[in-house]
């Protein structure tokens, strides 16, 4: 199977689709997973990309982790760390002019950076002129399985060849499997906060002194009464008979629900090794730094090596580029400290 015939049918034709535009993000378990939670549900059932993407906690990082990589430029060096003077082409183009659409470098590394946020791996596959690459493109990730008996790789349920594919391991597991019980407790939070939004104000209880104290048609006036003037923007005040007596229930401190939300921001960013200022969460009392702008300007525009690094390593394998030869992101043409620190590899 070459790269043309991977690359002639499109993801919508292999992946679930639930009509209307196809999403490059899309995720080929999307169906799965409603199914299984409907049925089985419990704290155990497993979340997708699309239920974390769910959570602002989620996005903030991955927001700023694609922010920072995916534009950056890959370039080949030498054994004496100086960039080679004829780069392969496949580093900064893709020529792949038999593909429905033009893919730039920008969306395959973009792609490349989700799949290992959440999934752990990324697939490429290549084109070759002998023993060199000359295209190279990101394989959605719900088009390929890895064999669980020998490590074949499967692409659209046929065994590729591995000179034709470039398996590319990520720094951890993946959001789903390593952060998804903080997952499923963040939208936990969120439908709690959503469902106060709907109802802010506590149930009010009318509760009679002694029994039998109140008629019945009386007591259902007041409650009408009050659900009325409860109703007004302006706010409402009661007057409640000795009889009776008003309580509430249900009262939930909006402080505990920041709260809950920002410790969420701060584990999803910790799992991504992302900073806290870098999602813009708020950092426990007890821990909190002076920090300077500077300070805070280079930690959001780093290198990022604990993303980076993985994907230099992979590619700079003999059976991607010629031995002595490695690949690394280049950095150097950012001139400002709000693109980032011009520093060399």
């Amino acid at each position: 199977m070459g790269i043309r015939d991977l690359f002639r049918r499109s993801s919508a034709e292999v992946a679930p689709n639930r009509g209307g535009m196809v999403s490059p993000w899309s995720e080929g378990d999307a169906l799965s997973s409603f199914v299984w939670q409907d049925v089985f549900g419990g704290e155990d059932a497993p979340v997708s990309r699309g239920m974390a993407m769910r959570l602002p906690a989620v996005a903030a990082p991955r927001a700023r982790i694609l922010e920072t990589l995916a534009g950056r430029p890959l370039v080949a060096y030498d054994t004496t760390d100086q960039p080679l003077t004829e780069q392969d082409a496949w580093l900064s183009s893709i020529d792949a002019p038999w593909l429905p659409e033009p893919i730039s470098p920008y969306e395959r590394m973009a792609r490349t950076l989700d799949d290992l946020m959440f999934y752990g791996w990324s697939l490429w596959a290549v084109a070759r002129a002998g023993e060199r690459i000359t295209t190279a493109l990101h394989v959605p990730f719900e088009r390929w399985h890895t064999s669980p008996d020998d490590s074949t790789i499967y692409v659209d349920d046929e065994a590729a060849n591995p000179a034709e594919v470039i398996l590319i391991p990520g720094p951890f597991a993946g959001l789903l499997v390593d952060a998804a019980d903080t997952i499923r407790g963040g939208l936990d939070i969120e439908r709690s906060w959503r469902a106060k939004a709907r109802n802010p104000i506590p149930t009010a209880i009318f509760e009679e002194i002694s029994d039998g104290a109140v008629d019945p048609k009386v007591a259902r006036q007041y409650v009408q009464d009050y659900a009325k003037a409860r109703r007004n923007p302006e706010g409402a005040v009661t007057f409640v008979p000795a009889v009776m007596k008003l309580r509430f229930e249900g009262e939930v401190n909006p402080d505990l629900m920041m709260a809950a939300r920002n410790s969420v921001r701060l584990d999803i960013a910790a799992f991504l090794n992302v900073s806290a200022s870098g999602v813009d969460a708020a950092t426990n009392q007890s821990t909190l730094r002076y920090e300077t702008d500077t300070t805070v300007t280079q930690q959001l525009t780093d290198r990022m090596s604990f993303w980076t690094e993985p994907i230099e390593a992979r590619l700079s394998l003999d059976d991607v580029t010629p031995p002595g030869t490695r690949i690394r992101f280049d950095f150097t043409d950012r001139n400002t400290a709000t693109t980032g620190t011009p520093t060399e590899d």
